[in-house]
């Protein structure tokens, strides 16, 4: 355990906490200095798919430092982004895939290939739409597209983008959905391009909400009603897959369970699966073809765009996800944690919801006159007494931890996960109403 208290050289995100000192990792577990073992239950930040220490990921890092770890994306290409972008290619189905550092980028690049579209086929289009209750990164463009408290970060220099209504729906604790009316929700959706007098550039969602809401999922027939929308006006259909591609919720990416194509895909957490910060745009034929035919020039990028080490790394992440059938794996092993996230509903009144989609669960608290995000606070730090991590929502909307470990959990480590969290409940349960202790 860190012990130091106070600011000081290391600024944290609460400055001067105390937090566990890990020092190694295996699979779904951490071990910290002191030898407490904790089953990561949120794959860090929903981004281990593949578990901590893969000997595959391992070897390819040290392969590949031993020949070499920079060069510029402008000067020198590597074998290693050849292979990678052609295997996201093959197993996504997009025309081409431009690397970056961070989702946070990756979206910000959508932005940018959205813009410079519109000028080679010679439109000014300049303004964007996404919803409400969202979170799409932490840079100025992403923000602005985001419906959550860390814009107060960007203050005036954000802009709203975010006008549409959170599509979102919930289930209760059977799986069924509740109905939500698409038509007017899509009919809002047109108004607001109407009122932009054919300024929209696109249209950025989350297939499954991330941050704010936990692993809400699109009502039935709300993705295929956009994608028309944005065919009849001329506008680009923007996905941020970077918490749900990568297999998390048992499909390569998370608008294949509507059967939706999107023209830009943010990818990010996955495909470097924690091992190196690596995220990626994928652009379809239309948009990267304009470009290709137009000016022939991107108009960005970043220093660390396309590290030959990173880009690796990500290839051989890519190379376990599939020789594994880890995305299988997630839609199998999701049913079962879903079926044991009901179980724990039914036998904690302090549970109003299960909800998801693969290995992207949430658990939702009722909250007892709290402030918003308090009761899912309290099931976290029971769950850590329990030796196990979850993810608690952060947009101050519900009360709502994400559960999602590493694709590559066994049946057994997710019984064990399942008992921990029913522990947990019980406490914060307990500790919420201690006349029924």
């Amino acid at each position: 355990m860190n012990t130091k208290e106070g600011a000081g050289p290391l600024i944290q995100n609460k400055v001067g906490s105390s937090l566990p000192l890990i020092e190694r990792a295996h699979g779904v577990w951490l071990v910290d200095s002191l030898g407490n073992e904790y089953i990561d239950g949120c794959s860090g930040a929903v981004v281990v798919n593949i578990g901590h220490s893969h000997p595959r990921v391992l070897r390819a890092m040290n392969e590949q430092a031993d020949k070499v770890t920079f060069v510029h994306r402008g000067a020198f290409v590597s074998q290693a982004m050849y292979d990678t972008a052609a295997k996201l290619s093959e197993a996504t189905g997009y025309a081409g895939s431009w690397f970056v550092g961070s989702g946070s980028e990756a979206v910000e690049a959508t932005l940018q290939f959205a813009l410079q579209y519109y000028r080679e086929i010679g439109e000014e289009r300049s303004w964007f739409l996404s919803h409400s209750h969202s979170y799409h990164g932490n840079t100025l463009g992403a923000l602005s597209l985001s419906g959550h408290a860390r814009r107060a970060v960007a203050g005036q220099l954000a802009y709203n983008f975010h006008t549409l209504p959170s599509p979102y729906e919930s289930q209760d604790q059977g799986g069924s959905s509740h109905q939500m009316d698409v038509d007017a929700l899509l009919a809002g959706v047109e108004a607001q391009i109407r009122a932009r007098a054919g300024d929209v550039a696109g249209i950025l969602f989350e297939p499954v909400s991330g941050a704010t809401l936990g692993a809400n999922l699109l009502p039935a027939g709300y993705l295929e009603g956009l994608r028309g929308i944005c065919d009849k006006y001329g506008i680009l259909l923007i996905a941020d897959e970077v918490m749900t591609g990568m297999g998390r919720t048992g499909k390569m990416l998370a608008v294949d369970h509507w059967g939706v194509r999107p023209d830009l895909v943010a990818l990010g957490k996955g495909l470097g699966a924690g091992y190196t910060p690596i995220a990626a745009t994928l652009l379809n034929s239309r948009v990267l073809d304009a470009i290709a035919h137009g000016s022939g020039r991107i108009l960005g990028g970043h220093t660390y765009g396309g590290n030959p080490l990173s880009v690796a790394v990500a290839r051989e992440v890519l190379g376990v996800l599939l020789d594994e059938n880890l995305v299988e794996a997630s839609a199998a092993c999701g049913e079962l944690l879903a079926a044991g996230l009901r179980k724990i509903a039914f036998r904690h009144a302090i549970v109003s919801e299960t909800r998801g989609l693969g290995m992207l669960r949430a658990v939702e608290f009722h909250n007892p006159g709290l402030h918003v995000g308090a009761v899912a606070e309290m099931a976290r730090l029971e769950a850590f007494k329990q030796g196990l991590i979850v993810y608690p929502t952060t947009g101050g909307f519900n009360d709502a931890c994400i559960i999602a470990p590493p694709l590559t959990i066994t049946e057994n480590e997710t019984l064990e996960l399942l008992e921990r969290l029913d522990r947990a409940i019980r406490g914060v349960g307990d500790a919420l109403n201690p006349s029924s202790a």
